[in-house]
């Protein structure tokens, strides 16, 4: 087991931060209906991931926390095998009816964020739903 995911009492393991990541989102929309996004925190710390789902710019519902390797004390470290670790950029997605209205909630949600240091990429296109606007974030 590399990384756990946990989530309204159940926890599942994964070997890839990616799929736990993909599992943690599969679960709140499962759990909270339809969503626009998501937000993702590392806690460099305690090597976990904080996982809530957005809708209109806004987070909601629970959290899933995915819990990453700890310590050295793993048969790499023992073994002298290199330490892997995955870089995560974040990740928020906001769908407007028009355009100008996914790039006002986007506005509005990075005012509440002065501690987003720097946007990564953007991400742009038309879905069933709107106009969606994704953010790349750290």
């Amino acid at each position: 087991m590399a990384y756990r995911v946990e989530y309204n009492g159940e926890d599942i393991d994964f070997a890839t931060l990616d799929a736990a990541l993909d599992r943690a989102r599969r679960v709140i929309a499962d759990d909270i209906g339809r969503l626009d996004g998501w937000t993702v925190e590392h806690d460099e710390t305690v090597n976990d991931w904080f996982v809530q789902g957005v809708r209109n710019g806004r987070r909601i519902g629970p959290t899933a926390v995915v819990t990453g390797p700890r310590g050295t004390t793993t048969a790499a470290a023992v073994t002298g095998a290199p330490t892997v670790f995955e870089e995560w950029e974040r990740r928020v997605v906001f769908i407007g009816r028009t355009p100008a209205e996914a790039f006002a909630m986007a506005s509005e949600w990075l005012t509440r964020r002065p501690d987003i240091e720097a946007l990564g990429d953007v991400g742009w296109h038309r879905t069933a739903d709107g106009h969606q606007l994704r953010l790349y974030y750290r």
